[in-house]
């Protein structure tokens, strides 16, 4: 594999932000699927070896922090919402880590594990830097907040909370968007496929002002500076989004753990 990924690497290395990151995406999906089922097996194996504690929560924090910070981190969100750390176990896996401008063997174990989490209904809780966020947003992984959250509480959150709008979800998974990766062109009147071309020039991606978009959807909450995580040792990148599989199985859970990162 690592031929193989300084085969890909020389292919990007003159390539755009935007470029690299759809390469990445289309390109190492076909890798991933295939190492889904096998990373399958393993997430039985390890929840049978823990099958005496229950899953209290799953989490992946994508570009966070040292693994070694983990452990702590999960201990005091159990015992913040009155869990008992003895009988119950909070996964919070801080090794994930992704950049497009970089790809890796590391990016590539990431993805799997991510996608395998997901696709096994085991992960409940993503958190990542703005960019990442928004890729995953982009795909429809995430859950509506609003199922969770009153509008009143997202009103009180402001800023706080990340919206997607659902016609760019919608984008995304059009064949417009898959010609738009084959030839790099696109209609300059779609603001949706103007947004995915301003991307590729800054590398970054700018969300639309949440009053011109077709049907805003919040997906995530933003951190910027949580006590939670300065008291666990977990050091963020500047702007980090932490959302709710829209799969997941421990919704309540997911739930009490976006407000003790966002309150505390």
């Amino acid at each position: 594999i690592r031929d193989e990924v300084k085969e890909q690497q020389d292919k990007m290395k003159d390539k755009d932000f935007k470029e690299k990151s759809d390469y990445f995406w289309e390109y190492y999906k076909f890798h991933v699927m295939t190492a889904v089922v096998a990373l399958l097996f393993i997430i039985s194996g390890v929840k049978s070896m823990l099958g005496e504690k229950p899953t209290y929560l799953n989490v992946i924090l994508v570009n966070s922090a040292p693994s070694s910070f983990e452990n702590t981190l999960g201990k005091d969100f159990l015992e913040a919402t009155g869990v008992n750390p003895s009988e119950n176990v909070c996964f919070i896996d801080t090794t994930a880590v992704l950049n497009p401008d970089n790809i890796d063997e590391v990016a590539i174990a990431t993805t799997q594990k991510i996608t395998a989490n997901i696709a096994a209904k085991e992960l409940d809780v993503l958190g990542a830097d703005y960019n990442n966020f928004f890729q995953y947003a982009g795909q429809d992984v995430f859950a509506d907040l609003s199922a969770y959250y009153s509008e009143k509480d997202l009103e009180a959150m402001g800023d706080s909370v990340l919206y997607m709008d659902a016609g760019y979800i919608e984008y995304i998974a059009s064949d417009e968007y898959q010609d738009y990766l084959s030839n790099g062109t696109y209609d300059e009147n779609n603001k949706y496929a103007v947004l995915c071309a301003e991307a590729a020039k800054t590398g970054s991606y700018t969300n639309l002002p949440k009053e011109e978009m077709k049907k805003p959807i919040p997906v995530g909450i933003i951190i910027n500076n949580s006590k939670a995580y300065e008291k666990t040792g977990v050091q963020s990148m500047p702007t980090s989004v932490v959302g709710i599989i829209a799969n997941s199985t421990r919704t309540e859970a997911a739930v009490k753990f976006l407000d003790y990162i966002y309150q505390n």
